[in-house]
């Protein structure tokens, strides 16, 4: 059986966002993390409004306070999951970061009243065992960016739900426009203190966050907007996969025995949960 074309959506956008740490790792050992948010942000504004003033819609949408509010929880999200990948291993950043669908199941069921079925539910504890045998997180991750991580994870399910109740009255260009917007907002005072000037191949880098999440997004919206939230944000930990795969292709890092099964499990569950 074929996957649905909001599974496929999803399963882009979690190509496009392990693309994304990717380049916020290459440049965040000497960018700080919140300048990243801020050049990404900038970046994803500028095209978004773009395609919006081509398309005619209205600017600043129809749901403006919801349209807010996932602004605001996904820079939250946004925020922490930059500073982890700044301050902490990748694979623990990842780990943190992925705990996200599990938020936004149990968010759906208050603010969508969505419920997933016991079948969903033990497809997506499949996945969650196969990322912790491809990352096998320690127990010394730091109070601070352990808590951050949690936090951001807890933000970006918030942000996702948002994105599912705004299906109806915004179009997905609004949706998008409005998280780097309330990013550059809040972020902007936090940057200028401490502003750093990128160099050389630190600007390309740059680009590459911008460029990688503004196609993470449009697929992302998409995929939220034809299926239920629970679903669609557990596909996304076919990230952890991609993650592996550009270890090996960037670094040299083969994956032991432990990596493939995990990988293997997270595969197994995404074509469960993509088949409903």
């Amino acid at each position: 059986m074929a996957f649905s074309h909001g599974i496929i959506d999803m399963l882009l956008a979690a190509f496009f966002f392990s693309l994304m740490a990717v380049f916020v790792k290459a440049c965040g050992s000497r960018i700080p993390s919140q300048e990243i948010v801020l050049f990404r942000s900038i970046i994803v504004f500028v095209i978004t409004a773009y395609w919006i003033h081509r398309k005619r819609l209205p600017f600043l949408g129809n749901n403006r306070v919801y349209l807010f509010l996932r602004g605001f929880f996904g820079f939250v999200g946004l925020s922490a999951f930059y500073y982890t990948l700044t301050h902490i291993p990748i694979a623990d950043s990842v780990m943190l970061q992925y705990t996200s669908p599990l938020f936004t199941a149990l968010l759906a069921r208050f603010m969508l009243r969505e419920h997933p079925s016991p079948r969903l539910w033990a497809y997506f504890l499949i996945a969650f065992i196969g990322i912790l045998f491809i990352i096998r997180p320690g127990f010394n991750l730091q109070f601070v960016p352990a808590s951050v991580g949690l936090l951001g994870a807890m933000g970006a399910g918030m942000a996702y739900n948002l994105v599912r109740k705004l299906r109806e009255t915004d179009h997905p260009l609004n949706i998008i426009l409005y998280l780097p917007a309330v990013s550059i907002l809040f972020s902007l005072p936090l940057v200028i203190p401490h502003f750093v000037m990128p160099r050389g191949w630190e600007w390309f880098m740059l680009l590459g966050v911008g460029l990688s999440t503004q196609a993470a997004q449009i697929f992302l919206t998409r995929g939220l907007h034809r299926e239920t939230a629970a679903r669609a944000t557990n596909v996304t930990y076919i990230n952890v996969v991609f993650s592996v795969l550009w270890g090996i292709l960037l670094w040299g890092e083969v994956p032991d025995r432990r990596s493939i099964f995990g990988a293997g499990l997270i595969i197994l569950a995404i074509v469960k949960i993509g088949k409903g």
